[in-house]
C-alpha cells in the first residue's frame, strides 16, 4: 500500500499525497516543511538582536545592496541547510510520526489486575525536562522484567542520542524539529504537543515531545516487541 511522501499516512486511492497533504501544497499554501523552518528561523532572529544586512553578508559596512541581497540569500540558505541536515540525520532522521507498532496501544492490562489500564507490553518510560542549561530526566517503570540486558543499554543510548548536541540538545531544538513536522501535532487544537515512533532493535519507542516552557519536554515511552511482551490472553 502506498504512502504519502510528506505524512507517511496510507494512502488507500494509490495517489503519491494523501488529501490532507495535498491541501497543504495547494498555490498560496505554505509547505509543512518550509512552514517549520519560518519558524524556527523566526526565532533565531527573535533571540538574536545582531541580526542585520551587513552581519548577515560579513562584508561590513557597505554602500552596495546587491551586495547585501547575495549576503542575507546566502545566510538564509546556509540556515535551511543546517535545519534540514539536523531534522533529517542521526536518531532524528529515524523518527517516524505514525505509529509502526499501533497494537501495543490496543493490549492493556485486565481491570483489577496489579497494572490495570498499562499497555502489557510497557516496559517503563524516561520523563524528561529542559531547565534551560541541561536535561534532567526520571526513570518510572512498567514491566521491567521485559527489559533484558539488551533492551537496558538501547533505552540509554537512545535517551543520549535524542538528547545529543547534534539532536534535541535544548528547548528551542526541540521545538525546531517539532515545527518542521506539524503532522506530528497532538491535534488541531494542540500545538504544542508532538507524537513521534521509532522503531528499534530490541524494543521500541514512543516520543513525545512538548514544546511548552516549565513542563515536562519529552517522554520515552518503551514497549517490548511482539515476540518478547506478553502475548494477549
Amino acid at each position: 500500500m502506498p504512502t504519502c511522501f510528506v505524512c507517511k499516512k496510507d494512502v488507500t486511492s494509490g495517489y503519491v499525497l494523501c488529501g490532507d497533504c495535498a491541501g497543504e501544497l495547494k498555490s498560496g499554501r505554505i509547505p509543512p516543511v518550509l512552514a517549520g523552518f519560518a519558524a524556527w528561523l523566526g526565532n533565531e532572529l527573535a533571540q538574536n538582536d545582531t541580526v542585520n544586512t551587513c552581519s548577515m553578508c560579513k562584508a561590513g559596512k557597505c554602500d552596495d545592496l546587491s551586495v547585501c541581497r547575495k549576503g542575507v540569500t546566502a545566510w538564509f540558505r546556509e540556515r535551511a541547510e543546517e535545519f534540514l541536515e539536523a531534522s533529517n540525520s542521526g536518531v532524528l532522521g529515524r523518527l517516524t510520526t505514525v505509529c509502526p507498532f499501533p497494537e501495543v496501544f490496543e493490549d492493556f492490562e485486565p481491570a483489577g489486575s496489579p497494572g490495570e489500564g498499562t499497555p502489557r507490553r510497557k516496559i517503563g518510560h524516561i520523563r524528561a525536562d529542559y531547565d534551560g542549561h541541561r536535561w534532567w530526566n526520571t526513570v518510572w517503570t512498567s514491566h521491567w522484567d521485559l527489559a533484558t540486558a539488551e533492551i537496558k543499554a538501547e533505552i540509554d543510548s537512545t535517551y543520549k542520542a535524542l538528547t545529543a548536541s547534534d539532536a534535541l540538545c535544548d528547548l528551542n531544538t526541540l521545538r525546531r524539529f517539532c515545527w518542521s513536522h506539524p503532522e506530528a501535532q497532538f491535534s488541531p487544537e494542540i500545538d504544542d504537543d508532538f507524537n513521534f515512533y521509532l522503531t528499534g532493535e530490541t524494543c521500541d519507542f514512543w516520543v513525545r515531545l512538548i514544546t511548552r516552557e516549565k513542563d515536562y519536554n519529552m517522554y520515552l515511552s518503551v514497549y517490548a516487541k511482539a515476540d518478547q511482551g506478553q502475548e494477549a490472553q
